[in-house]
Parts: structure tokens; C-alpha cells; sequence
């Protein structure tokens, strides 16, 4: 006489098998995000968020800022300006005053 599973069986391996496929597949959607975000990041890294062209890294008064090589505009990273918070209000006006004059690398003043 064959052996025939029971239904709580059936049951049983169906959920499993469904459990199993449920997260191969949130497996596979994380590689996709992941694969997804390092294509955006090859694409756009050091690249001027106005107008695309590259940006080149400068420092001004222990600061370091990207600047546009194109439209001359400058970004910061995390924390970059926030650190500006601990400047006295004279070397402030220093700071920007050079990164407008766009004095970086070794002319500007520490």
C-alpha cells in the first residue's frame, strides 16, 4: 500500500515551501537594491548635482568642500558644515570669503 501523506502534511510542506520562496525573493530584491544603489553611485559620483560636470575636492580653512570645475558651485558633506558651527564669526568671514575668491589647496590660509 502506498504511503499518502496526511493533509496536515501537505499542508505543512506547502507553508515551508512558501516561507522558503517568500524570502529567496526578498533576498533577490535586496541584491537588486543593493546592485541598484551602487550603479547610482558609479553614475553620479563626484558629479555636480546642478549641472553634472565633475567636482574636484578643496580645502579651506581645515574644511574640506567640492567645488564644480564647471558652474563653480560648491557642496559639503555630512558634518562638513556643521563644523563651520565652531568657528569664530571672523574666521567665518574668512572662510567664505576665500571659498568665493575659490583660493584652495596650499593658497589659502589655515
Amino acid at each position: 500500500m502506498p504511503f499518502k501523506p496526511s493533509q496536515n502534511e501537505e499542508e505543512y510542506a506547502r507553508k515551508q515551501d512558501a516561507a522558503l520562496i517568500a524570502k529567496r525573493r526578498q533576498e533577490a530584491e535586496a541584491r537588486r537594491v543593493e546592485e541598484e544603489k551602487q550603479q547610482l553611485k558609479a553614475l553620479h559620483w563626484m558629479h555636480c548635482p546642478k549641472c553634472g560636470r565633475e567636482l574636484r575636492e578643496e580645502r579651506y580653512h581645515k574644511i574640506q568642500v567640492d567645488r564644480c570645475t564647471a558652474c563653480g558651485g560648491f557642496w559639503f558633506d555630512p558634518g562638513e558644515a556643521e563644523s563651520l558651527l565652531d568657528k569664530e564669526p571672523g574666521a567665518l568671514q574668512g572662510f567664505f570669503g576665500d571659498l568665493l575668491k575659490g583660493l584652495g589647496g596650499s593658497t589659502k590660509r589655515k
